[in-house]
C-alpha cells in the first residue's frame, strides 16, 4: 500500500543541517562534530561498505551473502542502540557472531603469524570492512569516555566481535578462492 502524500519521507533534504547541526532520533539538536554523531557515522560507513562487499561477491562466495545481509540488518539495530539508547542488540547477537567466527576459522589453517590484509578481491574488501568496524568501535569507545549516555556493553561486545567475524570471513574467502595468505613478517 502506497503512503499518502505528506507521510513518510517526502523529501530527502530538510536544509536544517546546513549549519553543522543534526537532529538526533529523540529530537535533540546536536553538532555534527559530536562524538556520538561520529560513532553513528562510522558505524554507517562500515555498514555501507559491507554492502559493497555483498554486491561484488563472486558466485563462488555466494555462501557469504546471507550472513553478510544478516550483519547489515543488525547494523541498523546497533545504530539505533547507539543513536537512541535502544536495546535492540543483545548477547544472543554476539553469540551468533562467535559461532560464525568459529565456523569460518574451523575451515582454515590455524594462524602462526600475522597476515597481510590482501588476497582475492572479496577477502581484501572484507579486511577493509573489518578496519572500518574497528574505526567505528574506537569512536564508540571515545564517546563512552565522555561519560554521557554510555553505549551498552552488549553493543560494544557486538561491534568488537563483528570485526573478528569479518576477519574470519576474509580468511575463509581466500581459502575458497584458492588464494594463499601472505605473512606480514618480511622473509629474511
Amino acid at each position: 500500500m502506497a503512503e499518502e502524500k505528506g507521510t513518510g519521507f517526502s523529501k530527502l533534504y530538510t536544509r536544517k543541517g546546513d549549519g553543522g547541526i543534526t537532529c538526533q532520533y529523540n529530537g535533540t539538536r546536536t553538532p555534527k562534530s559530536a562524538l556520538k554523531v561520529e560513532a553513528v557515522g562510522n558505524l554507517d560507513a562500515a555498514q555501507s561498505y559491507i554492502g559493497v562487499v555483498i554486491s561484488t561477491l563472486p558466485q563462488s562466495l555466494s555462501c557469504l551473502k546471507d550472513p553478510l545481509l544478516k550483519i547489515e540488518r543488525k547494523f541498523y539495530r546497533l545504530q539505533c542502540d547507539v543513536a537512541a539508547g535502544s536495546e535492540l542488540i543483545g548477547e544472543k547477537d554476539t553469540e551468533e557472531l562467535e559461532k560464525a567466527i568459529d565456523g569460518y576459522m574451523g575451515q582454515v589453517e590455524p594462524l602462526h603469524d600475522f597476515i597481510l590484509p590482501i588476497g582475492c578481491p572479496s577477502a581484501a574488501k572484507l579486511h577493509f570492512a573489518r578496519t572500518l568496524v574497528r574505526k567505528a568501535e574506537r569512536s564508540c569507545v571515545a564517546y563512552n569516555q565522555t561519560g554521557s549516555e554510555p553505549i551498552r556493553e552488549e553493543d560494544m561486545a557486538f561491534v568488537n566481535r563483528l570485526s573478528d567475524c569479518l576477519f574470519a570471513m576474509a580468511r575463509f574467502a581466500n581459502k575458497e578462492e584458492g588464494v594463499e595468505e601472505v605473512i606480514a613478517k618480511e622473509e629474511e
